[in-house]
């Protein structure tokens, strides 16, 4: 199994685990064997609220080999994004670990996860946070150039060409 979520369960369903608040993460390998690439332990994240305490992850645990795919579903407020901002280090948990390779994130202050999701984290947002000025291919390139990627451009045009959007290099 490699991976699971939240509460105390005591169900070993090896492909999906549900928490209290209804946030599954279903995968699609059922191999221990290859290296775990990330790792949540107990993830809890709780803010204060006007009505009290808040719990928008309780215990929330996972495992995610090399090669990996999973997938986060859930209703909405199940804490989807906020599990996904603890994982890539954006935020810290109220309790628990991550460990993203062999590095615990949860250890490291602030520019020290940003080092690392620097080198390691790459983001699909909902909306695309783009910089309206730029096209496509100057918004690939600029996290390149200020990363120091030699050939910027290239290495841009190859990502562009990879997920089909070479015709569209050029919008805006």
């Amino acid at each position: 199994m490699v991976a699971s979520s939240a509460t105390a369960s005591t169900d070993q369903n090896p492909i999906s685990r549900h928490n209290k608040r209804n946030l599954e993460i279903m995968s699609t390998s059922h191999s221990d064997l290859r290296q775990t690439v990330l790792k949540a332990q107990d993830l809890s994240k709780r803010v204060s609220s006007p009505e009290g305490q808040l719990t928008i992850l309780d215990r929330v645990s996972l495992d995610v080999a090399e090669g990996e795919s999973i997938a986060i579903v859930g209703a909405s407020g199940a804490g989807k994004s906020t599990l996904l901002g603890l994982l890539a280090g954006l935020d810290v948990p109220t309790s628990g670990r991550v460990w993203l390779g062999s590095a615990e994130i949860t250890a490291l202050d602030e520019d020290g996860r940003a080092a690392l999701r620097a080198d390691k984290v790459g983001f699909v947002f909902q909306s695309f946070h783009l910089i309206a000025s730029l096209t496509a291919l100057e918004n690939v390139m600029l996290p390149l150039e200020l990363a120091g990627v030699e050939d910027a451009r290239e290495a841009a045009l190859h990502a562009i060409r990879t997920v089909g959007l070479e015709p569209r290099k050029g919008h805006y």
